[in-house]
């Protein structure tokens, strides 16, 4: 095997060359965005995920905030610790054969920054499911952050192109926040689900 380098790996993701629109309700905007960041194999809750992030003393601050306020600043630590899977997902040189130590603590290193990401997406989630925040205050909250599913399509080539060059182990993507690719997008305009 040849070294690959990480702008080559940027070079070679797949990166969709257009966005598919989907058409939802007003109605059920709220739950459609907390089913995109719920991951099904995950019981997360609201509660367990502010424990979890928000520091003791910070406990005030927080609940001085908004619901929707509180759900931003979780999309930013959620998206925080995705930047941080890519980066040590990047550093992974996929011309090896067997792992090194550095590889392993690289690997872990993402994998629990990953795990990080999708447990506070999934108790945003649990927010909306248990009546924490109302449906268009989700929605408005994820719009107004200005979320996007780029860097989790990011780090999810990144885990398949090191896991499939080490064989590791790892447990796949549990939620929809993957961007479609050109076979979704033929899907969408036959009238198919893009999920």
């Amino acid at each position: 095997m040849t070294g690959v380098t990480g702008d080559e790996r940027r070079r070679h993701r797949r990166t969709p060359d257009r966005s598919v629109g989907v058409s939802v309700p007003e109605d059920h905007v709220g739950a459609f965005v907390a089913q995109a960041f719920e991951d099904p194999e995950r019981s997360t809750t609201w509660t367990e995920v502010v424990s979890e992030v928000v520091a003791a003393e910070a406990r005030d601050a927080w609940d001085a905030l908004s619901p929707a306020e509180q759900v931003q600043e979780l999309l930013a630590v959620a998206d925080d610790y995705d930047e941080r899977a890519v980066e040590a997902l990047e550093a992974v040189p996929l011309d090896g054969v067997e792992p090194t130590d550095e590889v392993d603590d690289l690997f872990e290193e993402a994998t629990r920054c990953r795990r990080n990401a999708d447990r506070i997406r999934d108790g945003v989630a649990a927010a909306y499911t248990e009546d924490r925040i109302e449906a268009d205050r989700l929605a408005d909250a994820v719009e107004a952050y200005g979320f996007d599913t780029g860097t989790v399509a990011e780090r999810e080539d990144l885990v398949e192109a090191v896991t499939e060059a080490y064989d590791y182990d790892v447990r796949p993507y549990g939620g929809v926040l993957m961007e479609a690719d050109d076979s979704d997008a033929d899907a969408a305009a036959a009238g198919g689900d893009p999920w």
